[in-house]
């Protein structure tokens, strides 16, 4: 099996970059080698980029710092992961909030993604994740009442 690689680490200081990160993630995802990492359907990509995008805006929103986007890869799965600097701050899934109000990334997180949790490392760091598996592999449809969402001691692995 080969060992997980990075795509790309993307800073994020403001809602301004955002936009940045998004075009990154997308070219990033648009360019992955042949050899060694998954191959993702077409119509998956968006639905990355997108779960990059909220995770980023759940960072920057509750955390109040910047935040590190990163894109990794082997040929079982692909995760997005977002860390920030406040580890005391578990991600909380909203669900009485108005849709005006926002707070929807981590719900799109569970139904589009194949998993989704988070960890602290030691220091100040809190990483949230998400999964998808390959075109063609075993996914399920998900729905917010059945997507897996857990706190990691740990970061996960890729499949």
């Amino acid at each position: 099996m080969n060992a997980a690689r990075l795509l790309g680490t993307w800073r994020v200081d403001d809602a301004e970059s955002l936009g940045h990160v998004r075009d990154q993630v997308n070219t990033a995802l648009d360019g992955m080698p042949a050899e060694g990492c998954c191959r993702m359907a077409a119509e998956q990509l968006p639905d990355i980029v997108l779960i990059a995008s909220e995770l980023a805006t759940n960072a920057l929103r509750h955390a109040g710092s910047s935040a590190l986007v990163e894109l990794w890869c082997d040929e079982r799965g692909l995760v997005v992961s977002v860390m920030d600097h406040r580890p005391d701050a578990p991600p909380v899934l909203s669900v009485d909030r108005d849709l005006g109000k926002g707070g929807f990334g981590l719900q799109l997180a569970l139904r589009i993604a194949d998993d989704v949790g988070w960890y602290r490392t030691a220091g100040d760091a809190k990483h949230v994740w998400a999964r998808f598996k390959p075109a063609g592999a075993d996914r399920p449809v998900r729905h917010v009442a059945t997507a897996r969402h857990h706190r990691r001691a740990e970061p996960p692995a890729i499949a």
